[in-house]
């Protein structure tokens, strides 16, 4: 059976882990019966200094369909991503599709539905290769979140949106997203070790745009994004965020002008 590899980067996610993969579980006759789709989930605890290690060590034990991977120490979102789609192309043969997502209980599983409705559509213009799931989309909507961070996040978006201008595409920081194992695969074959070379949060952006150069198609849906479930602080500082998302995006259009 195919299978649908989720893959949650953590770093001190000690009150979300557990949650969030207990609500995942729900899922695991509904990706079957619907999708013929088994579901595995991955951790990657990205050197935690909290009981985040030790949570994952308890699912591995109750689950057999986790897997929790570590880092010695804390590298960064772009590393724990890094390793994230690695393991998911070289440790899961049978992925047929990876969802990455935030593992701050942010993001809800059951958008997962959408997701896969809209990759498997076929159009005129063939099928997505990549679903995102949009704050900008009309349904969409944020709880909980400062409007200091919004005013940042709309900027973001802006300064993506004028200096990339993806089809398809208008939330191009967001880690919630579902990829077909096909266009990953492309993606590593054409960057390697290079598909992800950004420590911080802007990655998610390095990696969208890198999956643009390679030709991969887009779509999104609307979802809710619950920043008042979260618990513990944020790790983003958003002014270093703001700072080298700029920097990213005058780096990636040189790099799309010299292929």
């Amino acid at each position: 059976m195919s299978e649908l590899t989720v893959l949650l980067p953590a770093y001190n996610e000690e009150g979300n882990l557990e949650a969030l993969v207990e609500r995942w579980q729900e899922f695991v006759l509904p990706l079957r019966e619907k999708y013929s789709l088994s579901l595995h989930i991955a951790s990657i605890n990205d050197g935690s200094i909290d009981n985040t290690r030790s949570i994952g060590e308890m699912l591995e034990r109750k689950y057999n369909n986790f897997t929790l991977v570590n880092h010695n120490k804390n590298f960064g979102l772009g590393e724990a991503v890094k390793t994230a789609v690695t393991y998911a192309l070289k440790s899961r043969p049978h992925s047929k599709y990876v969802c990455l997502m935030d593992c701050d209980n942010t993001h809800d599983p059951k958008y997962i539905i959408d997701m896969l409705d809209e990759i498997c559509i076929e159009s005129e213009t063939g099928h997505a290769d990549v679903i995102i799931a949009s704050r900008y989309q009309k349904g969409a909507c944020v709880q909980g979140l400062s409007k200091y961070r919004l005013f940042m996040s709309k900027c973001a978006k802006l300064v993506y949106r004028f200096l990339f201008n993806i089809n398809g595409v208008t939330d191009y920081t967001c880690g919630y997203r579902l990829y077909s194992r096909e266009v990953l695969t492309r993606a590593y074959k054409h960057f390697g070790e290079k598909m992800v070379e950004e420590q911080g949060f802007s990655c998610m952006a390095e990696l969208l745009y890198k999956l643009n150069i390679i030709n991969a198609s887009f779509k999104e849906i609307p979802f809710e994004l619950r920043y008042d479930y979260k618990q513990g602080k944020s790790k983003m500082n958003v002014v270093k965020t703001a700072v080298s998302s700029i920097k990213l995006a005058f780096r990636l259009c040189k790099l799309k002008n010299n292929i």
